[in-house]
């Protein structure tokens, strides 16, 4: 429909509306930066499940972005496949404003290992608002590997045989997990597992002997004694838990020391980059509201603010310098 004939209808209903005395101030019209987002929902499509640290970081973000954007927000998560299904579903809807995903590396991950057709460049990417760096590899009390160097001359020994829970190929969790193989120079068993909590789960139990979590998601664990942590994926240690090596300074390196957990948000590639601007204003005033900043603090989080276009160059780096190279060492 062309430009014209939408002005006119949107008049036509301005005036109808003013002439019953109607207020327009619900009124919301799709691709219409001005008026963007109204009173409609924004429904943001989170290929994660419910409760676990992803999860979290998104909704805590939309807590605030809703009092920034005057508007409700509505999370949906539709985990499964790596995110290729959210990303998918996003990827298809229109570009009006009013679908967008968010999530973490795990979305654009997949495309390098061969799962899905779409990477970052397929997508409006709105911005980044924070990062998690606090990735570590724990084992059990009781494991027959307590150390870190138990654990490799283990798995040196007999390799494939020692489970390591790695989720879906090509998601971030799969993606840590491979980094932590190859720097090791060892070969785990990477199996599947429904989510972080249940690797928890799984390793109280004596089910599995090592896992890769988030450090605040087992940080009560940890200080009961109940999980040994043998490393901080990472550049430096990190100043919440400075006793933690990094598996760097541990002697293990290939050149890629982490898979930086960013959180990001993108609309459908095609939706009008005015309202992608807006939304990403929106972000960095969350962002930078000493509020948001007391929350994340909380869980370890550090805000990360980048707007649109640097947050899509970041992603796209990220893109070629690791999930790239490692799907190349796993011969991707």
């Amino acid at each position: 429909m062309k430009r014209g004939i939408v002005k006119t209808m949107v008049g036509i209903m301005v005036a109808l509306s003013l002439a019953l005395g109607i207020s327009t101030s619900f009124i919301a019209f799709a691709g219409d930066a001005s008026t963007w987002p109204g009173r409609k929902t924004i429904e943001i499509v989170l290929g994660a499940k419910a409760g676990g640290d992803t999860d979290a970081q998104i909704r805590r973000f939309a807590k605030y972005l809703e009092k920034e954007l005057g508007a409700s927000i509505a999370i949906v998560n539709m985990p499964g496949s790596s995110a290729t299904i959210a990303g998918q579903y996003v990827h298809d809807a229109d570009p009006d404003g009013y679908t967008m995903m968010a999530l973490n590396p795990e979305s654009f991950a997949p495309y390098y290992f061969g799962i899905t057709e779409y990477n970052s460049s397929d997508y409006a990417i709105a911005g980044i608002g924070a990062i998690d760096d606090t990735l570590i590899f724990c084992t059990r009390k009781e494991s027959p590997y307590p150390t870190l160097k138990s654990l490799v001359e283990a798995a040196k020994a007999n390799p494939g045989k020692i489970e390591l829970p790695a989720m879906q190929p090509g998601g971030y969790s799969y993606m840590s997990a491979l980094l932590f193989q190859a720097a090791l120079g060892v070969e785990f068993n990477l199996t599947d597992i429904a989510s972080n909590g249940e690797k928890i789960v799984q390793l109280l139990a004596g089910k599995v002997d090592v896992i890769g979590n988030q450090y605040w998601f087992v940080q009560d664990y940890v200080e009961k004694g109940d999980f040994i942590v043998y490393c901080v994926m990472a550049d430096e240690r990190n100043p919440a838990f400075p006793d933690i090596p990094t598996l760097k300074e541990l002697g293990y390196d290939i050149g890629i020391t982490s898979v930086p957990k960013y959180f990001y948000f993108a609309f459908p590639k095609g939706t009008d980059k005015a309202i992608v601007d807006k939304f990403s204003a929106a972000l960095k005033a969350v962002v930078e509201s000493p509020e948001y900043v007391a929350d994340a603090t909380k869980a370890m989080t550090t805000p990360f603010y980048l707007n649109a276009d640097d947050a899509t160059a970041y992603i796209a780096d990220q893109e070629v310098n690791v999930y790239k190279k490692l799907a190349k060492m796993m011969g991707f």
